[in-house]
């Protein structure tokens, strides 16, 4: 295991970078919109392929893919509780932003800097199911509660969903990982090496992508729904993450990822689907970029808490 101050260093010295390049105009963030499409076609891809061949998949792995598909319902109930009576757009876009987590562009780069393969192989079967969430639950209640407020027959719904997964090419690789995985079939060294180049330019890539996109400027207006956004991620996921970390009979690294896992970033998918179904895009990008803060903070504490240092 690398010192994990260290990896946080490198890893906020690198988003700093981006930040910088950013305020002195030599990359925007459109410039980052096409870095983010070739981190999410290409290089999360090929780790992703890298990662998951290569374990031995039980069913303690397994569960934490389950842990991280029934760990939205009761963040759900309570959301569904706290906003009964507010206006469906905002409900929307509380409901989309209290669950699923930046796995992809925030925790592979860290995980990955610390633990290598045997920290990445936990949170690759946590994103399994996280995309799950993300692409099926979060986008169809996004839908629902759009201020377009048009709905879709059942048909074109599901056409619509499976069209959203099948453009994910981190769900893809996760699906064509998992089946080669099954028949124990291994790629040839020419495209193991690959890959290996490939996943190498991930962790960069994907912390300069964060620095390019942070934002410190937030409207005063999105303060109160926004704290009740934080406080409910960061509540259930501090609160479950640490009964996980203590009751479960697993490995250290295992319970450790399990609860790092809980208290990671909005995945930034919200940004699309908030621009998709008319939602308020400055809410949306206020959340996700708190989370970033928030969480690179609170991950590092906690680690160090667990044990890990």
């Amino acid at each position: 295991m690398t010192n994990v101050n260290y990896i946080f260093l490198l890893s906020l010295t690198i988003i700093a970078i981006g930040y910088i390049l950013k305020k002195l105009n030599i990359i925007s963030e459109e410039n980052g919109k096409t870095i983010a499409k070739v981190v999410f076609n290409v290089t999360l891809p090929a780790l992703i392929l890298s990662v998951i061949i290569s374990i031995e998949i039980t069913p303690s792995l397994g569960l934490i893919t389950l842990i991280s598909i029934i760990y939205c319902i009761p963040i759900l109930v309570l959301a569904f509780i706290l906003f009964k009576k507010y206006p469906k757009e905002i409900k929307g876009s509380i409901f989309m932003a209290v669950i699923g987590f930046n796995v992809g562009h925030f925790a592979y780069p860290l995980i990955g800097g610390i633990w290598n393969e045997e920290g990445l192989k936990y949170i690759a079967m946590f994103d399994i199911g996280n995309a799950i969430v993300i692409f099926v639950i979060c986008y169809v209640l996004g839908l629902i509660y759009s201020p377009k407020n048009h709905f879709q027959d059942k048909k074109e719904l599901v056409k619509n969903i499976l069209f959203k997964l099948l453009k994910s090419a981190p769900l893809m690789s996760y699906i064509i990982a998992l089946i080669l995985n099954f028949l124990n079939i291994k790629f040839p060294i020419f495209v193991s090496d690959l890959l290996d180049i490939l996943s190498r330019a991930n962790m960069v890539l994907t912390l300069l992508l964060l620095g390019i996109f942070l934002n410190f400027k937030f409207e005063k207006s999105q303060w109160k729904n926004a704290s009740i956004v934080l406080i409910i991620r960061y509540s259930f996921g501090l609160v479950i993450g640490l009964l996980l970390f203590f009751f479960l009979p697993f490995n250290q690294l295992y319970r450790g990822i399990l609860t790092i896992a809980l208290i990671l970033p909005i995945g930034l998918a919200i940004i699309p689907f908030t621009v998709e179904f008319e939602y308020n895009e400055k809410f949306a990008g206020m959340v996700t970029n708190l989370t970033i803060i928030i969480s690179f903070i609170l991950v590092w504490v906690v680690i160090l808490f667990l044990g890990f240092g």
